[in-house]
């Protein structure tokens, strides 16, 4: 009997491509990569850019993927055709905690306020101890580099330590993202799925 448990990973990511290619490339990559590795994907639900992206390519290598989404949202973006599961939640915090919920790693690729508000809600519960997640912020093309940099500024006006700052890893590149990943240790974690 395999007792092994499927990784899973939600990813925070923008619903547009952004203006650099280099980002979508990652996405598609990413994906790739977690549906060849048969991991649990849970994503925004959209069809659209990065996000759509990303899950696409997954569910095309393998993945299995659960597209969590508002009611409101579902009503003005596509929601992506073929993937294992859709949930239409009512709010936007619920749509944050179900996507949260179930996985073992959140990996948080480029986006606009709402990738930073589901980034620094899920930062802000790490930091409490309400959570538990891995969290992999990924740096694409120096995509978050001011925002590293005002955070580490925010370390020196002592609002925030360096050791919480350090919670959360910084990954350049899709191998460093992969060494991060290979890092989970699924066995001990809660198994909810």
């Amino acid at each position: 009997m395999n007792t092994e448990i499927t990784k899973r990973v939600c990813i925070f990511c923008g619903h547009r491509t952004g203006k650099k290619e280099v980002w979508v490339e990652f996405a598609r990559n990413l994906g790739d990569f977690l549906g060849k590795n048969k991991y649990i994907l849970f994503y925004g639900g959209g069809s659209k850019g990065i996000m759509g992206s990303v899950a696409l390519a997954a569910k095309k290598s393998g993945a299995t993927v659960h597209g969590i989404i508002t009611k409101k949202l579902a009503e003005t973006e596509p929601i992506l055709k073929n993937i294992d599961k859709v949930s239409v939640v009512k709010t936007l915090s619920e749509r944050k905690e179900k996507l949260v919920e179930n996985c073992h790693a959140v990996i948080v690729l480029p986006g606009g306020i709402g990738t930073l508000d589901e980034l620094f809600d899920l930062w802000a519960k790490i930091q409490l101890g309400v959570e538990d997640r891995i969290l992999i912020l990924v740096d694409i093309n120096s995509y978050y580099s001011k925002l590293l940099l005002f955070l580490r500024h925010v370390v020196d006006e002592e609002f925030l330590s360096a050791d919480q700052l350090s919670k959360t890893r910084i990954c350049q590149n899709l191998n460093e993202v992969i060494i991060e990943l290979n890092k989970l240790d699924v066995n001990n974690a809660k198994s909810i799925y």
